[in-house]
């Protein structure tokens, strides 16, 4: 179902560019404005300059001369061959064994929500969407990997895309939390087919970057309707440059996505809770000594998972923190009643709807342009904005399980901005996509063609 194919990817040049650390960032939405700063400093060429430039005409005409500029000095090369470029990521999340997760780059044929091959579970925003469709229209390049998801409970795929590594990767880096990433260029014609063909009977779900996979939309939809004619499908617009994981692998991780409320009123916790106890049972817990105390909360969070029921943690400052439980009365049940199924048991959907904007008015398109609401993966930073004074509460979940995002993504359905963290994030920089219109992709002949003899 998927259309994925080889690309001759752009590269940061191994002779230009020997180490890889100063130049890659993480996806460009999980910057924040000072350690967007920091990666600018590192290196002139780091990818960030490109990524992250001013959000208008001028700042998307400078990263395009940017990117014109360093390919023309030889910072950034292009493939000679298509290829699919394979990636390991070894990694450890607090308190974890080490995980090795397996990928690979490539490009997948960009379809309309409806066709059910390239399934979304997020809803987008205007800005970032926008944004993410300038740049590509002024650079006329890819800059960044979306992350798609495919299912493979057997593991068919897993022994071609891992037998890379019985030889040296082309590229390795250790990225700023500490994972081990190493990446091989594949250019056989074998191992590519079998990639291909193995994904052309699945589809595929978007883990991250929905916003670059709505802008590669409409972005291949106006330089359509510009050059015109042409096969749909054989140009390299048709396409999106994506990063594709097995989502039955051990090696996949999915962080929560922690809602912080910003404002300057301070959140009483004795009011508040009067006014949640209408649909939650509201715990009291002292912290157990100031250390650990985020373990403290992911404990008593994963407590009340195992046991079947849902729950937030809320952290207003302090020595103590609320567990709120989510009461399964028949009152309660009704102010969900009419949430598709799937978005039931969805702990983000929850939030909003029971508590958000019911209890303190933060209404979903608030919440979606983030002028009310920080998010954060990580547990002690949501804390310690609170503690800081730069954060009023700190709503504290439990993550998205996978079957719960194909679920909604089955469904046709969308949750809330911000519900899922996949870690590692892919980094930026390891492989760009130039957008040549002029450029034909290159199709994998099938298994029959590649054993039809040769003529004469």
């Amino acid at each position: 179902m998927a259309r994925v194919v080889p690309f001759r990817g752009l590269l940061y040049s191994t002779s230009k560019v020997p180490d890889l650390k100063p130049v890659v960032a993480p996806p460009y939405d999980v910057i924040s404005a000072e350690k967007a700063e920091e990666y600018r400093a590192r290196d002139a060429h780091n990818i960030v300059h490109v990524d992250l430039p001013a959000g208008n005409a001028a700042g998307y005409a400078l990263a395009a001369e940017l990117l014109a500029g360093w390919r023309q000095s030889g910072v950034l090369t292009r493939d000679e061959a298509p290829a699919v470029y394979v990636c390991s990521e070894r990694y450890a999340l607090k308190g974890k064994p080490e995980r090795v997760r397996w990928g690979f780059i490539a490009l997948v044929g960009i379809e309309e929500d409806d066709a059910g091959i390239v399934l979304p579970h997020e809803r987008t925003m205007d800005l970032p969407r926008i944004d993410r469709l300038e740049l590509a229209a002024a650079t006329r390049m890819q800059l960044s990997p979306i992350f798609l998801l495919y299912s493979d409970p057997a593991g068919e795929m897993s022994g071609h895309i891992e037998a890379v590594a019985h030889r040296p990767a082309d590229r390795w880096v250790s990225d700023d939390s500490g994972t081990d990433v190493r990446l091989w260029r594949v250019a056989d014609a074998e191992t590519i087919r079998v990639v291909c063909e193995g994904l052309a009977s699945r589809k595929v779900w978007i883990a991250d970057g929905h916003h670059r996979y709505a802008a590669a939309r409409e972005l291949r939809n106006k330089l359509r309707a510009e050059q015109g004619g042409g096969t749909p499908g054989s140009r390299s617009y048709d396409y999106v440059m994506a990063y594709l994981t097995n989502v039955d692998a051990p090696g996949l991780s999915i962080l929560p996505y922690h809602r912080i409320v910003k404002g300057s009123r301070k959140v009483e916790a004795d009011p508040l809770a009067r006014k949640l106890s209408a649909h939650f049972d509201v715990k009291r817990f002292s912290f157990e000594g100031f250390h650990h105390r985020a373990e403290q909360i992911q404990r008593r969070l994963h407590e009340v998972s195992d046991r079947g029921r849902l729950a937030f943690g809320l952290y207003l400052g302090g020595a103590e923190f609320l567990l709120l439980l989510l009461k399964q009365d028949e009152h309660t049940t009704k102010l969900f009643s009419d949430l598709p199924e799937p978005l039931k048991g969805l702990d983000v959907s929850i939030l909003q709807r029971g508590i958000l904007e019911p209890v303190l008015g933060i209404t979903p398109g608030a919440a979606s342009e983030g002028g009310t609401l920080r998010y954060s993966e990580d547990i002690e930073r949501a804390m310690n904005w609170v503690d800081a004074g730069e954060a009023q509460a700190a709503f504290l979940l439990n993550p998205t399980k996978k079957q719960q995002l194909m679920a909604v993504a089955e469904a046709g359905l969308q949750m809330p901005p911000k519900s899922t963290y996949f870690h590692p994030k892919v980094l930026t920089g390891l492989v760009l996509n130039s957008l040549d219109p002029a450029d034909e992709v290159f199709r994998p002949a099938g298994r029959a063609e590649a054993e039809r003899p040769a003529e004469g």
